[in-house]
């Protein structure tokens, strides 16, 4: 009998003092971990110096893009998708983002546009990215 658990992770504790010594990689790669271990709100504060101090980084602001939406924070979301797309307007996967953040705000006839010009820049690609919401509780 197989039980399906996830390890224990401790919640990052960084205060912005901490965050500000840290290099630009240093804070991205925290941030996908906080990403990954449920943390989105933790990634959000490593991420927002980030993408002040590197606006052109694609990477990161989709990464942003995903802590909001993981956090529930759908507008800030929105934006940082609209960022990433303005960043990499060929990339199938941030219309995809854009238009899932579109439809979780009921906004479903502006988000089937960016699902629409998703499926045209990558016809063949899978159509569900990497976006967690956040657990209910």
């Amino acid at each position: 009998m197989t039980e399906d658990f996830r390890p224990l992770t401790l919640k990052p504790i960084f205060n912005d003092a901490m965050i500000a010594e840290m290099s630009l990689y240093d804070r991205f790669r925290r941030a996908e971990e906080m990403v990954a271990n449920r943390h989105p709100r933790d990634a959000v504060r490593m991420l927002t110096g980030v993408v002040e101090e590197e606006p052109g980084h694609a990477a990161a602001w989709e990464l942003l893009g995903r802590a909001y939406f993981a956090a529930a924070l759908l507008e800030p979301a929105e934006q940082a998708f609209r960022r990433l797309i303005d960043l990499e307007p060929t990339s199938g996967w941030a219309h995809v983002a854009l238009g899932l953040t579109l439809d979780r705000q009921s906004r479903h006839r502006e988000g089937a546009v960016y699902h629409r010009m998703a499926a045209v820049l990558d016809p063949d690609q899978d159509r569900r990215p990497r976006l967690v919401p956040a657990e209910e509780s």
